[in-house]
């Protein structure tokens, strides 16, 4: 028989047994170590305690050994604080505090900080039975104590398991990376996005879009709208966008991008009847809508252009000789003593341009590519 060993007691044996025939479970919750009284003992199933327990606390882990699968391994942490004695004996209480399994122990002396000296020490008890579903080792985490080569273990298996709580809004946690589908789809609260995959998105999505800026140079990721002529290469994206809409550039190696400046932007008309005609993209010279002018006459003030004594000049056609014509009324000519003549308006005011225009503000514009 070895020298070093456990036995069930007989008040464990009994009361397993009971726990087989019932059904039921034994509940083990303590674990002791004791000096044997400054020998070592031999393990004696009719004992009911240690022959000089030192130590009595919670068990700390259990679990049933791999390649033995009738033996239920008990551990308990020695902290650096308890000792100052010779361990030579082990034993297992249940939550009755029945003394269930006892055994021998290779005379281990425990140091405690006092002393000069000390370690943290875990003790193993080793208990085989029969059916190992009889019996529940049971835990409180509350005054678990762990070795740190276990803490070390646990903590590697938790790092790869990835099994970490979620990243919030508020708290810090693991963030799964979003894929170029979830990205572009933006319906996922919960994933992540590199800044590469931002840029990404915000490419594929805005390529070709045309930005205002206050400024004389564009931003990062934008190109001047001034009709140059760019890299069909470098500029794939943007190339797959626009193609040769604003023109061919070289015809093989380059295309034009936009030219906007000193330009107003007008939406394309895309069917709509108010602007028909043009393609996408095309340029449109200024224009100015066909009108009428009416002058006063001897009545005074102007006065509706088809009513009783409006005059207007008519132009040169084929049944109109572009002289004066009376509408109506009773005068023969205009205001008597005035002279009517055209001139450029131009040299009359203060706001004065050859071009008609609204209010405006200058501004760069530029393509993203």
């Amino acid at each position: 028989m070895p020298q070093f060993y456990t036995i069930l007691t007989d008040v464990g044996q009994a009361k397993i047994a009971n726990a087989l025939a019932l059904g039921q479970t034994i509940d083990i919750t303590e674990l002791a170590v004791g000096d044997g009284g400054g020998s070592l003992p031999t393990p004696d199933s009719s004992a009911t305690a240690l022959v000089n327990e030192v130590r009595r606390a919670p068990i700390n882990t259990s679990h049933v050994d791999s390649a033995n699968p009738t033996w239920i391994v008990v551990e308990q942490v020695l902290p650096p604080d308890v000792g100052g004695w010779t361990i030579r004996e082990i034993g297992i209480y249940d939550v009755d505090g029945d003394l269930i399994g006892i055994g021998n122990y290779p005379e281990t002396y425990k140091p405690i900080l006092s002393e000069g000296s000390s370690r943290t020490q875990t003790v193993r008890f080793v208990m085989e039975v029969s059916d190992t579903s009889t019996v529940t080792l049971k835990v409180d985490p509350s005054v678990v104590l762990a070795t740190r080569q276990y803490v070390e273990q646990q903590r590697l298996a938790h790092e790869q398991s990835r099994n970490h709580p979620a990243g919030t809004e508020d708290a810090l946690g693991m963030l799964e990376i979003a894929d170029e589908a979830e990205a572009l789809a933006g319906a996922d609260n919960e994933r992540a996005m590199t800044p590469k995959m931002v840029h990404g998105v915000v490419s594929e999505t805005l390529t070709g879009a045309v930005h205002a800026f206050p400024m004389t140079t564009p931003p990062p990721g934008f190109l001047k709208a001034n009709g140059a002529a760019v890299s069909r290469a470098a500029y794939a994206k943007l190339f797959s966008r626009i193609g040769t809409v604003f023109g061919a550039g070289d015809g093989s190696t380059t295309f034009n991008l936009p030219d906007l400046r000193g330009q107003f932007l007008r939406g394309w008309d895309d069917g709509r009847g108010k602007d028909s005609g043009r393609a996408l993209g095309a340029d449109q010279e200024d224009a100015f809508m066909r009108h009428d002018h009416y002058l006063p006459t001897s009545t005074g003030g102007r006065v509706d252009p088809n009513g009783p004594g409006s005059w207007a000049i008519e132009d040169y056609t084929a049944s109109h000789d572009g002289g004066w014509k009376k509408f109506a009324g009773i005068n023969n000519a205009p205001y008597t003593g005035f002279t009517v003549q055209t001139f450029d308006y131009g040299t009359k005011g203060s706001s004065d341009s050859g071009e008609t225009r609204p209010t405006n503000v200058a501004l760069l514009f530029c393509i993203k590519y």
